[in-house]
């Protein structure tokens, strides 16, 4: 816009002296002028309705730090190369709800379907959605452009890093027995509900385990194993509260770290747990089990993609609520204020600035 008041006040001022001082020179030159602008207006209205910008990304799940890769489609539907067009996108962590906008500048777009491809970094962990808002077509000779708006958005997952973290787990804890939904797949137990296998009798076997129907059509006494439940001792409660703009992201990210460390250095020391949440999707407490290396990760897509803050409800209560016959022995509770609660207690409250040191300090016994 500054450009084409620029060239209209060029304009006028060389009609101006051009007939002030009868200069036929200067009146041309305005005439030209006048000329190269409906040109440019002409050109940049055909490329307003020619292109059209589509958002495209690669891979959607990053590192922190990591470079991401963005790409933009433009479809020049006319038969000529155009000029400068810039492109603006809004950059938002989803959890912590804060958004940055950047303008990527394309010098040339040849005609028919062209790729440009940029490098972004994306800056604390979390589900960041990358929307592409409108582009901004310059004219061919720089004196002035307009804006098209756009509507595309896609989604990256920048992944926390994890810290090392000591855990003192006892024995009741380890040897953990209870009501579950998954079973052991190495060892039999006492569920009648489930069945572990069916073998062949051996000395010692109660008269009780023998399948009785099965050993009259096999002519072999053959006996019936109960499953033994995976029961989880350890709930991890992640509780996310609304905080201000100014600390909203740093915190975030830390409190990410933070929370999947404590799962990760559980799953490290083969303790199952369950990892609980409000969901945005439900509203309501949502939760998934953590045994091995794949459901951590699998929580993390989860609950990057779905955590929600939630302020009026108290999530221990929500949860001993929505499971009421459920037994276990300790809960841990992480906020994004970097306080760590077992069984309602606080235990540590983290710096962020410190994140990894406070980790690697941090001691939990269960």
């Amino acid at each position: 816009m500054g450009s084409l008041l620029l060239s209209l006040l060029i304009t006028a001022a060389c009609f101006y002296y051009g007939i002030l001082y009868e200069n036929t020179v200067i009146l041309t030159l305005g005439y030209a002028l006048i000329l190269l602008l409906l040109f440019s207006i002409i050109e940049v209205t055909y490329r307003f309705l020619t292109l059209k910008c589509h958002l495209e990304i690669p891979i959607t799940m990053a590192e922190q730090s990591q470079p991401v890769s963005i790409v933009f489609r433009i479809e020049n539907n006319s038969f000529f190369s155009g000029g400068r067009v810039d492109v603006r996108m809004n950059i938002r962590n989803i959890l912590a709800k804060k958004g940055k906008t950047r303008w990527l500048s394309i010098s040339q777009v040849p005609p028919k379907l062209s790729r440009h491809e940029f490098k972004v970094v994306l800056h604390g962990a979390g589900n960041h959605e990358v929307a592409l808002i409108k582009m901004r077509i310059h004219a061919l000779f720089g004196l002035f452009s307009v804006t098209k708006r756009c509507k595309d958005f896609g989604f990256v997952l920048v992944l926390p890093e994890i810290y090392s973290i000591l855990l003192q787990v006892s024995e009741a804890t380890r040897n953990f027995m209870g009501d579950a939904d998954a079973y052991d797949e190495l060892r039999p137990g006492h569920d009648p509900g489930e069945t572990f296998e069916i073998r062949p009798y051996r000395e010692k076997d109660k008269l009780q385990s023998i399948h009785w129907k099965l050993s009259a059509k096999t002519d072999e006494l053959m006996v019936k194993e109960n499953s033994l439940p995976k029961a989880c001792a350890i709930v991890l409660l992640l509780d996310l509260k609304k905080l201000t703009q100014r600390t909203a992201e740093e915190k975030m990210a830390a409190y990410l770290e933070l929370a999947s460390s404590i799962s990760f250095a559980l799953m490290d020391v083969q303790v199952p747990h369950y990892i609980a949440w409000f969901s945005r999707e439900t509203g309501d407490i949502r939760r998934i089990r953590v045994d091995d290396e794949e459901s951590f990760y699998q929580f993390l897509l989860y609950y990057l993609r779905d955590g929600s803050a939630q302020d009026e409800k108290d999530i221990r209560d929500e949860y001993r609520n929505k499971y009421k016959n459920e037994w276990y022995l300790h809960d841990i509770c992480v906020n994004n204020h970097l306080e760590v609660y077992r069984n309602k207690e606080l235990v540590y409250q983290l710096d962020v600035k410190k994140m990894k040191d406070e980790c690697e300090k941090l001691e939990l016994i269960l």
